[in-house]
């Protein structure tokens, strides 16, 4: 009598059967006007449920391609996860997957209410060479006004203007500083310089 064998699916492939299966109804939602976010709340659960620190983000490519970005949310706990559901991925038709938020050169962000852009930020940063991290004092316009949206804001220009890997894998100690609309932080530099600075100083030994 011959015996059937079922392969029983891992947890990375019954995540991404999960997706083919409602790549679809993803793809309208990214393209919609966002009064339904049902389908990216299914997304996010499903995510949650192969990692807690696993967070789905969705944009569309330049050349209109469905963006998914496999996101750690900045938390080092996140990194293995993100790596191990990245590699099992599969080929998905117009769909480009990427592992982390990526660097960016310029971009404009908000969060809920916030928006400012990116030169409404100045760092002060400071290499510790024994730990290979960046520390840094970070100044922000009116950061005072709005202390918890700016910071929340900061970081998501911070992952995406330095990419998320760096920052988890480089960034070290911060510290927000109100900018004074009347005073330039002397000594300061953008985010792109950090990165550069990161890139020349800490990854390029590596």
């Amino acid at each position: 009598m011959a015996i059937t064998i079922f392969k029983r699916s891992t947890r990375e492939e019954k995540f991404w059967k999960w997706v083919i299966r409602h790549k679809n109804e993803l793809e309208d939602f990214i393209r919609s006007d966002f009064k339904d976010y049902g389908i990216y709340n299914q997304l996010s659960a499903k995510a949650r449920e192969y990692h807690p620190m696993l967070y789905p983000e969705m944009t569309i490519g330049e050349n209109g391609e469905t963006v998914l970005i496999l996101s750690a949310d900045g938390q080092k706990e996140g990194l293995r996860p993100v790596e191990v559901l990245f590699e099992a991925k599969p080929v998905i038709e117009n769909w480009i997957v990427h592992k982390f938020r990526q660097a960016k050169d310029e971009i404009s962000l908000n969060f809920e209410e916030t928006e400012f852009p990116s030169s409404h930020i100045l760092v002060i940063p400071e290499i510790d060479s024994t730990h290979r991290k960046v520390n840094a004092a970070v100044y922000i316009k009116n950061l005072n006004s709005n202390l918890i949206g700016s910071q929340a804001l900061f970081f998501l220009y911070l992952d995406h203007i330095l990419g998320e890997y760096n920052v988890i894998s480089f960034v070290g100690t911060l510290e927000f500083l109100d900018w004074n609309i009347d005073q330039t932080p002397e000594e300061g530099i953008s985010l792109l310089e950090l990165r550069h600075l990161i890139e020349k100083d800490l990854i390029s030994g590596i």
